[in-house]
């Protein structure tokens, strides 16, 4: 069957939803609470493989994580969340380029960008530059679908 552009984009969009109702439960259905992780170095050039340096700092999710926006098919996180920084550079501080989301088992689920507030990141903070010892706020995650 040959299907219309517009039946296409209808069966798509039909899709999109429950894709994204999946990729939520994902991130609550253990006993132990997704996190994120942030990161200094360059993302792995392979999806899902290890970082090449430990996190500058983990931040653990709420208990229910996020919500889903059906009219922009997106997941939301519950924000603002925080973490205390525990891999930053001593004394210049360390910028963030990037961050890892895993389950509750610690399961990779999915790599983003990062940028500061009202920039391009799936991610967002205060600021990407980190400091040893501080607490930093995660003021948006948006991941779309």
């Amino acid at each position: 069957m040959d299907i219309s552009p517009a039946h296409e984009a209808a069966r798509a969009a039909a899709i999109r939803l429950p894709a994204l109702q999946a990729s939520l439960a994902l991130l609550i259905e253990d006993t132990q609470r997704a996190r994120i992780s942030l990161y200094a170095d360059p993302p792995p050039t392979a999806p899902g493989d290890p970082p090449s340096s430990p996190a500058v700092v983990v931040i653990e999710l709420t208990a229910t994580a996020g919500t889903i926006d059906a009219e922009l098919y997106q997941i939301q996180l519950d924000t603002p969340i925080e973490g205390q920084i525990t891999g930053a550079d001593p004394v210049d501080g360390t910028p963030i380029t990037w961050a890892r989301v895993e389950d509750g088992r610690g399961d990779w689920w999915g790599d983003v960008t990062v940028s500061e507030t009202g920039g391009a990141g799936a991610i967002q903070l205060d600021s990407t530059l980190l400091y040893q010892g501080a607490f930093v706020r995660l003021v948006s995650a948006v991941f779309g679908g």
